[in-house]
């Protein structure tokens, strides 16, 4: 709604219909709103195609982003998607344009100051994913008591199975469960380190996609 200032032939503040009167430079101007009729260039095509989906990969992991990003976006006075955003957002894809891919193995899902995942090894078993990554016995305190966070994306089935607190890293080891339904669908992994007391998390470490290769069964997919 437009506020005429100084009766019905002053000047027209805010929204009236389609168009926007506003002051500039000390007059009173109007500019219309609404959909552009210009035909969008390659550049603003590209850009609507990677916030797609950039957003449907996001929205899929936000619980496991909320801890990923959760210290850093609160830093920031912003919030977990945001910052997982614009940590990737200049890096995760390829291809050119229609024809864009994510790429997964430049992907960050966590992002903090504590010590990453070191010889990491990932490998499916039969109950999921065996991850394992160097440790001593002397590890100092309170490095011993991070704990593991491990996550698997399925892009065809557009599920996410992942761990936020499991064993900690003076184990060296851990299994992240899947469901023998997704065991040998194609997937993306990750893993990453957050602390005992919730206050640091590591950057996440890609570790590799499985079943890759396989055809997509039209049955598996959901």
């Amino acid at each position: 709604m437009a506020i005429a200032e100084n009766g019905p032939g002053g000047n027209h503040i805010g929204r009236l219909g389609n168009l926007v009167y506003y002051m500039l430079n000390g007059k009173n101007v109007s500019r219309s709103i609404g959909e552009s009729t210009d035909p969008s260039t390659p550049a603003q095509k590209k850009s609507r195609l990677e916030t797609s989906m950039s957003s449907a990969f996001f929205s899929r992991t936000l619980d496991f982003l909320r801890t990923g990003f959760g210290i850093e976006a609160a830093k920031a006075r912003d919030n977990a998607f945001n910052m997982a955003v614009k940590c990737n957002k200049k890096k995760m894809f390829k291809g050119t344009y229609p024809d864009l891919q994510i790429a997964y193995d430049q992907v960050m899902v966590s992002t903090g100051t504590l010590k990453s995942a070191s010889n990491w090894q990932v490998s499916p078993g039969s109950d999921g994913l065996y991850y394992s990554w160097e440790t001593h016995p002397e590890m100092p305190w309170p490095e011993a008591t991070d704990q593991v966070m491990m996550l698997a994306y399925f892009p065809v089935k557009e599920k996410v199975y992942f761990k936020l607190f499991g064993n900690n890293r003076l184990a060296g080891n851990d299994v992240l469960e899947i469901p023998p339904s997704l065991q040998h669908a194609y997937m993306e992994t990750y893993v990453a380190f957050i602390s005992a007391d919730r206050k640091q998390v590591s950057d996440s470490i890609y570790t590799g996609n499985f079943n890759s290769d396989l055809p997509v069964d039209p049955l598996l997919i959901s």
